[in-house]
């Protein structure tokens, strides 16, 4: 039904969609805003005391409740307490579809809502991390999956753990995030970025992850002390661990390497677009992922990237430059594959930048990939043609 274009949808299309998730994400945000500018009425579910994050759509109404503590000191007492709270709360908002985004906590909530037709979009770490350490996170999840009238994974290797938990095959969809290509495009690295930065004569090496312990931005400051001299590697404090930050610059320092390594406060998203361009390779390598939006963006700017070897990446780069591919928590196998893209010739680069903007365009374009969601959420509310399948 939808083709993910920006024309408005007609009255009798229009939903009412509630998403539980993290409002000031700018994954939840970027598909709060899409179905706002859709027109179809979105409210977030959001913990009481939150504080939302100003840019999004005027539109877009908010709903309080009460979030599940499970490190309270007596958690059957918040299990009931906020189930009560986010009963009442997607109560008021009646929707057509409620989506969780992020299956640990947010799905849970979902789940204990009792509301149907509710969905939940997978982002890795709740299928890969957290159902595997805890014995109660994985029944959880397992209820939360088996209940669920729609899950979305982006990948093959994320649903295939999905269904393993618990999803029905019949209920899953592969969906991808999906990356605005009229924003995320090719071109010559900003020279003014360039210089407010003080790189000007540097090769760089961006690492967009945050820093914490499941990115692994610690090998990336070790492969940084194997290559060249005139190669800086760029990292943000956004969203990181502050411990996490302190033992980095703590290595680097020891290594010699604090002039080369340079770690900006934050980047909007409104400059991550500049950021990826800035960069001569674009480092992924964290211990566990899904479908990196990152190394998608990049992509889409023609960028080359080495990344994990991690099951979900490896369906995004192993056909487009298979040494890429690294190991986990290895920073010589790390160095050597930043150091090959860094060798590469101008017809070498070009070529692998417009290969991996094709596959993304093919694979990822956001509109497409949003549309689909739209075409689900329809769907599962009931108000598809006749036969449609989900």
């Amino acid at each position: 039904m939808s083709d993910g274009s920006s024309a408005l949808v007609g009255d009798g299309e229009r939903l009412k969609l509630a998403f539980l998730g993290d409002p000031n994400s700018i994954h939840l945000r970027r598909w709060a805003a899409f179905f706002a500018e859709r027109g179809h009425r979105v409210t977030l579910l959001v913990p009481g005391g939150l504080k939302v994050d100003p840019g999004l759509p005027a539109s877009i109404a908010f709903e309080s409740f009460r979030r599940l503590n499970p490190r309270s000191i007596f958690p059957p007492l918040s299990f009931v307490r906020s189930r009560r709270s986010v009963r009442r709360a997607v109560a008021r908002v009646a929707p057509d579809v409620l989506n969780a985004h992020f299956l640990t906590l947010n799905g849970w909530h979902a789940w204990m809502s009792g509301f149907h037709p509710y969905a939940v979009t997978l982002w890795g770490s709740d299928i890969y991390v957290g159902p595997r350490r805890w014995w109660a996170v994985r029944q959880l999840a397992r209820l939360t999956l088996r209940a669920a009238d729609l899950v979305m994974a982006d990948s093959e290797d994320l649903r295939r753990g999905a269904e393993e938990l618990g999803a029905r095959p019949d209920r899953t969809e592969l969906i991808g995030w999906g990356v605005d290509l009229t924003r995320f495009s090719g071109g010559p690295a900003p020279a003014e970025l360039r210089s407010r930065l003080g790189l000007d004569g540097r090769r760089v090496v961006f690492s967009p992850r945050a820093i914490k312990p499941l990115y692994r931005q610690r090998v990336v400051v070790e492969a940084l002390a194997r290559l060249p001299l005139d190669v800086s590697v760029v990292m943000s404090r956004q969203s990181s661990d502050p411990a996490e930050v302190e033992a980095i610059e703590r290595r680097a320092a020891a290594l010699g390497i604090s002039d080369r390594l340079l770690l900006v406060p934050e980047i909007a998203h409104a400059e991550m677009p500049d950021f990826l361009r800035l960069a001569d390779v674009v480092v992924s390598v964290p211990i566990s992922d899904s479908t990196s939006v990152t190394i998608l963006e990049a992509l889409a700017c023609e960028r080359p990237v080495v990344a994990a070897d991690l099951p979900s990446v490896r369906e995004w780069l192993e056909e487009l430059d298979p040494r890429s591919l690294v190991p986990v928590d290895d920073p010589r196998a790390t160095a050597a594959a930043v150091a090959r893209v860094l060798g590469l010739g101008p017809a070498e680069r070009a070529d692998l930048g417009e290969r991996g903007r094709g596959i993304v365009a093919e694979r990822a374009d956001q509109a497409r990939c949003l549309g689909a969601v739209e075409a689900l959420y329809m769907k599962i509310a009931g108000r598809a043609a006749p036969g449609a399948s989900l």
